[in-house]
């Protein structure tokens, strides 16, 4: 899987815990919510209004305080006394728990409520119409369409940076290029087995760009590319004054560089003193290509467009933008193990 690939799987998996997680809310929120509403003791379930009547009973029997009784059971009418009183006592029947069954009929005696009262279940309590649907899930949807077009912004800014970092390939020309390495006379390349362009830019402090060679059929045969070398430590971004171009081959098993420089850094010879372990030096210019050469593959480097950077250094110190074009072909026959 490639990198864009895996980022967009990535941005699908975050999308979809973001869509789950908000279409949850919008269930359970607007079309399902949970109702949460003050209850009196009364509408507590009948077993347990039924045991806490049996409480208030039992404290009376205790304390023998009528207006006690009265704040236990605050807020219940006449008849919501009544049916609970009854069920509660009628429960204790049952269970043959005759002295709490008397302590209930105590309590009935000191709240008025007579024992041959004859008591009918009392209607559901009409609960007020509750907020509309719209009320409910304005909230929800206001949230999911900012967090869509958010996803949508950063979809479209994950593409065009991928977009734009994506190196392009030039289309092959035949015949295979003529290949002009200074101080090494001309070489004819072998089969064309790909070209690619990497492009610097001021700025792209990060900048390091591969590509693989594969055959016909797919074989994996070895990567090219270019990163940065050195830089002059000026501030922020770095001004970047020598690349490393470099070639590696599967089958030669080692990785060849070569060293591009900007003019100015080029006639400093301590500075190409210092760069000379990791490859040659060679000036960046334009129509004159570079070769890099293992025992079966070739890699020719043109520098296709070059501006160097203007302002209190010396002139074409640093490298304001750099193009480059890397074609690389099979070693030819007779070429041999030449390496650069």
């Amino acid at each position: 899987m490639d990198s864009s690939a895996r980022t967009y799987l990535i941005i699908g998996l975050i999308a979809g815990l973001i869509l789950g997680l908000f279409l949850g809310m919008a269930l359970f929120w607007g079309l399902f919510p949970v109702d949460w509403e003050n209850a009196d003791t009364y509408h507590l379930a009948p077993p347990a209004r039924a045991k806490y009547v049996a409480l208030v009973a039992d404290s009376f029997t205790l304390d023998r305080d009528p207006a006690r009784v009265d704040a236990y059971l605050s807020g219940w009418t006449l008849e919501e006394k009544q049916i609970a009183i009854a069920d509660a006592g009628a429960a204790y029947e049952r269970e043959g728990q005759f002295e709490k069954a008397q302590a209930v009929e105590e309590l009935a005696m000191v709240l008025g409520i007579p024992e041959s009262a004859e008591v009918s279940p009392l209607p559901e309590p009409i609960k007020p119409p509750g907020p509309s649907l719209w009320d409910r899930l304005r909230v929800p949807c206001l949230i999911l369409v900012v967090v869509l077009l958010a996803l949508v912004l950063g979809l479209l800014a994950v593409q065009a940076l991928l977009k734009r970092q994506k190196p392009e390939g030039k289309a092959p020309a035949a015949p295979p290029p003529q290949i002009y390495d200074p101080g090494q006379q001309m070489v004819s390349g072998g089969e064309r087995l790909g070209a690619f362009s990497t492009t610097y830019e001021h700025g792209k402090d990060a900048y390091d760009e591969s590509f693989s060679i594969e055959a016909r059929t797919g074989e994996f045969l070895g990567e090219c590319g270019m990163g940065i070398s050195e830089t002059i430590h000026d501030g922020e971004p770095d001004k970047v004054m020598a690349f490393e171009v470099w070639l590696f081959d599967k089958s030669d098993i080692r990785t060849v560089t070569k060293v591009l420089m900007s003019e100015h850094a080029f006639e400093d010879e301590a500075l190409r003193a210092k760069l000379a372990p990791k490859g040659e030096a060679v000036v960046a210019q334009r129509g004159h290509p570079i070769l890099l050469d293992t025992s079966g593959l070739q890699v020719q480097v043109n520098v296709t467009d070059l501006a160097y950077g203007e302002d209190y250094l010396p002139p074409n110190s640093y490298f304001e933008r750099l193009v480059v074009d890397l074609v690389a072909l099979t070693a030819p026959a007779e070429a041999g193990t030449a390496a650069a």
